[in-house]
């Protein structure tokens, strides 16, 4: 995240919306390095919590689940 002008004086500011981004994204990485300030920018580091194959084994049993409840509502619309 970058600071221009007045928000140099605010860096709590940043700290606090990359904690939320932290938090948001929790399910999927962690933080490797906490947000730190270093001139004008701040920086946080995340790392995943998962393996990439396990991730898309994840998206594809989703994907499957999905696609079966949208062909048994469309057949049982057709009843």
């Amino acid at each position: 995240m970058k600071f221009r002008g007045r928000e140099q004086t605010r860096p709590e500011l940043g700290y606090k919306l990359l904690q939320r981004l932290a938090e948001d994204v929790a399910e999927v990485a962690f933080v490797e390095f906490a947000p730190k300030q270093e001139g004008r920018n701040m920086t946080m580091v995340l790392g995943p919590t998962k393996k990439k194959t396990e991730a898309v084994a994840e998206q594809k049993a989703a994907r499957a689940a999905k696609e079966k409840e949208a062909a048994q509502a469309a057949a049982a619309e057709n009843k």
